[in-house]
């Protein structure tokens, strides 16, 4: 009987793990991006995240009530829709500074998980093993050609905080908003031949500043000059760039211009008049704001509006029943779970033609 009792005592330490003085039962096993196996308690009822992206993603499962510290950065004014929508994050505690947290700090508010994205094995193994509380792993992914793998990240937190319903509301919605963008224009005939500059990367960037793979223009079956770039000179981490003398050789029908980098983007043309004698863009008035997507790391909730309000620019007949802030608002909802449209015009500003007031209400 006392070897059964001490295999038992044995079995129980494996299993459990000891916070301030309340043991806590392992009873699931997940897997997480890194394909490590991480034990979890059967219900997660308070979580941390870390690293650029992490407390977006687990919003957009559904898990932002369940968040008990933050990361600096989310205390700070800051423009993430996340936090538009959940402003009580603001206010919790500081659990370090960004990319990483702080270990004592993490521990001060008791989280039974740990969520951390642009992490390593190593990393994850070893902030689990300071503060012994299991540490999930998350990839990003985008909306674009890694979609699978921001879809895969969606449900394997769906998975441990037990919210697919949510998680496979929100995927279904996505592909229904895509599948819907290319409907409507996947008769034309003739793409615009269309650029993004002025694209946040570590901070403000000019007209210079683009992404190839901007995947608003890939659903709508625009034609992004940029893709003629050598995918050796692009970096999702660091940005793409081009010289202005490319641009000019381009010379894009249609320009967006990412509001992050507009000040920048507006002394460009203000200080380097070729740009505005030699493209055609700026000559017929044809340059349009679009709302930034790459605010620690990327907005897909922003970058799915973008899609919307760059059809109605390109083919005003095909999106003339698009009235905008509803579509905004029924985007924002899905991810971030309230209709923040207003808020986020009042911050970056309506959609809009550089060269004319911003648009009526009617069609921002």
């Amino acid at each position: 009987m006392k070897i059964i009792a001490i295999i038992c005592s044995l079995f129980c330490c494996c299993s459990c793990r000891v916070q301030n003085g309340n043991p806590t039962a392992y009873t699931r096993t997940v897997t997480d991006a890194l394909e490590r196996e991480v034990s979890l308690p059967d219900s997660v009822t308070r979580i941390v995240c870390l690293r650029s992206g992490a407390i977006r993603l687990v919003t957009y499962a559904g898990g932002a009530p369940l968040i008990c510290g933050v990361e600096e950065q989310e205390c700070r004014p800051n423009e993430f829709p996340h936090t538009f929508a959940h402003p009580e994050l603001a206010h919790k505690p500081i659990i370090g500074p960004a990319m990483g947290g702080d270990a004592e700090l993490i521990l001060s508010v008791k989280p039974d998980l740990i969520f951390m994205s642009a992490t390593t094995i190593e990393d994850a193994d070893a902030l689990q093993k300071r503060t012994n509380i299991p540490v999930f792993a998350l990839e990003y992914g985008d909306l674009h050609r890694n979609r699978p793998l921001f879809y895969q990240s969606l449900k394997q937190i769906a998975q441990v905080l037990h919210t697919e319903t949510k998680v496979d509301s929100l995927l279904h919605f996505i592909d229904s908003q895509i599948a819907e963008l290319r409907q409507r224009t996947d008769t034309i005939t003739h793409a615009p031949r269309i650029y993004i500059g002025g694209i946040s990367y570590r901070g403000q960037k000019d007209i210079t500043s683009t992404d190839p793979y901007y995947a608003a223009f890939a659903f709508i079956g625009a034609d992004n000059v940029a893709t003629r770039i050598d995918s050796a000179y692009v970096s999702p981490i660091n940005g793409t760039y081009i010289d202005r003398e490319q641009l000019i050789d381009w010379n894009p029908d249609v320009i967006f211009i990412d509001v992050g980098g507009l000040p920048l983007v507006e002394e460009n043309f203000n200080n380097h008049p070729k740009l505005n004698r030699l493209l055609s863009a700026y000559r017929n008035g044809r340059i349009y704001t679009l709302w930034p997507y790459n605010n620690h790391h990327a907005n897909f909730e922003v970058m799915l509006i973008n899609a919307w309000y760059a059809g109605k620019v390109l083919y005003p007949e095909q999106f003339a029943d698009i009235f905008l802030p509803e579509k905004a608002d029924e985007i924002l909802t899905q991810f971030v779970g309230k209709p923040i449209h207003n808020a986020l015009s009042r911050c970056w500003g309506n959609y809009r033609n550089l060269f004319h007031e911003s648009l009526s209400t009617s069609e921002s």
